[in-house]
C-alpha cells in the first residue's frame, strides 16, 4: 500500500474492482484480501510499468487511466481501467513478450503468482472470465490473417508479427499433416511454437480424429469449398502451468488447402499445380470449451 493512501482511496478501489468482470465473483472480504495481498502502483504519463523480456510473474487489473502494449516501439494493445494485463506471463513463467507504459496517470494493482493461484486459480468462474479475455483479444479479421499469412512466404520477417499480433492460433501443416508453421499464440494453450514444429496436427488434438474428419480438417480445398467453423478440442501443454486448471479447450477451426499457385487457378480444371499442405486457422469459441482438470 503507498504512503499516504486513505481509507478513501481504498474503498474507491475496491468498488472498481467490484466492476471488473473478473473480480465480480468474489465476496467483499475474499476482494478485500485480495487487494491487501496484492500491490498497488502509480504511473504517470509515459512512465513504463514493465518492458519486453522482464521476468515477472505477476498480473496487472487496471483501476485507472489508459496504458499501451507496445514492441519495439509498435503499438500492440491499448488497455483501460478493468482490464487486466500480463497475465502470460505469469501463466507460462516466461519473460515478458511485450512492453506496457501510461498513456495517462494510471493505477494498477499487481497481484503476483502466489495470490492468483490462492484466488484467482481456485475460482472457476475467475479462470473462466480469464480465458474468455485472453482469448478475445486482438482478434483481426480471418481474410487479413490468410493475406498476411501468404505474405509471409515471400517476407517472412516482415509479416510475421502481423499474424503474431492475433490470439487466433494459426497453423500450417506440410501435405502429410507435419505442423512446419505456429505462430505465438499457441502459447495460449502453454506451448512454445517449436514444440510443435515436426508433429503431426491431429496429436495436438485431444481427440482420436477417423479418417474422415481428418481429412476435413487436413483439406486441400480453397474459398467456398474449403473447410469453416469445425469444432475441434487442443491440447493444452502438460509441462505449464495451465494445465493445473484445465486440459483442453475447444476451437472453432477454419481451415485452406495451400498450393503453388493461386486460387482462381487451383480450382481451374487442367492447371498443373502441387499441392503444398493446410493452413489451419482455430479461433477460441465465444462461449465455454474449456476442459477442467
Amino acid at each position: 500500500m503507498q504512503f499516504g493512501f486513505g481509507d478513501m482511496d481504498i474503498l474507491r478501489d475496491l468498488e472498481t474492482l467490484k466492476n471488473i468482470p473478473v473480480c465480480s465473483f468474489f465476496q467483499e472480504a475474499e476482494l478485500r484480501r485480495v487487494y491487501s495481498a496484492s500491490k498497488r502502483i502509480s504511473l504517470k504519463k509515459e512512465q513504463v510499468l514493465f518492458s519486453e523480456c522482464a521476468v515477472q510473474e505477476s498480473l496487472y487489473i487496471i483501476l485507472s487511466g489508459r496504458l499501451e502494449v507496445y514492441k519495439k516501439q509498435k503499438q500492440i494493445a491499448i488497455r483501460e481501467a478493468g482490464d487486466f494485463l500480463g497475465e502470460m506471463a505469469l501463466l507460462e513463467s516466461k519473460p515478458r513478450s511485450a512492453s506496457v507504459r501510461a498513456l495517462t496517470d494510471a493505477s494498477v494493482l499487481e497481484i503476483d503468482k502466489e495470490t492468483f493461484f490462492e484466488f484467482f486459480a481456485s475460482n472457476p468462474k475467475a479462470v473462466w472470465e480469464i480465458l474468455k479475455v485472453i482469448s478475445a483479444r486482438n482478434r483481426e479479421d480471418l481474410e487479413v490473417i490468410v493475406a498476411s499469412y501468404q505474405e509471409i512466404k515471400n517476407s517472412r520477417e516482415k509479416y510475421r508479427r502481423v499474424v503474431d499480433a492475433t490470439s487466433d492460433i494459426i497453423i500450417q501443416t506440410d501435405p502429410e499433416g507435419k505442423i512446419v508453421f505456429a505462430n505465438k499464440a499457441v502459447s495460449f494453450l502453454g506451448f512454445d511454437v517449436f514444440d510443435l514444429i515436426g508433429k503431426d496436427f491431429t496429436s495436438f488434438c485431444e481427440d482420436t480424429l477417423c479418417p474422415t474428419s481428418r481429412a476435413h480438417i487436413l483439406t486441400r480445398r480453397v474459398g467456398p469449398r474449403a473447410t469453416t467453423g469445425i469444432e475441434v478440442s487442443l491440447k493444452v501443454n502438460e509441462q505449464s502451468t495451465l494445465y493445473d486448471i484445465c486440459n483442453s479447450m475447444s476451437f472453432l477451426l477454419t481451415t485452406t488447402g495451400m498450393w503453388d499457385v493461386p486460387q482462381e487457378l487451383v480450382i481451374r480444371k487442367g492447371t498443373r499445380k502441387e499441392f503444398q499442405g493446410t493452413l489451419l486457422i482455430a479461433r477460441k469459441e465465444k462461449y465455454g470449451g474449456y476442459r477442467m482438470v
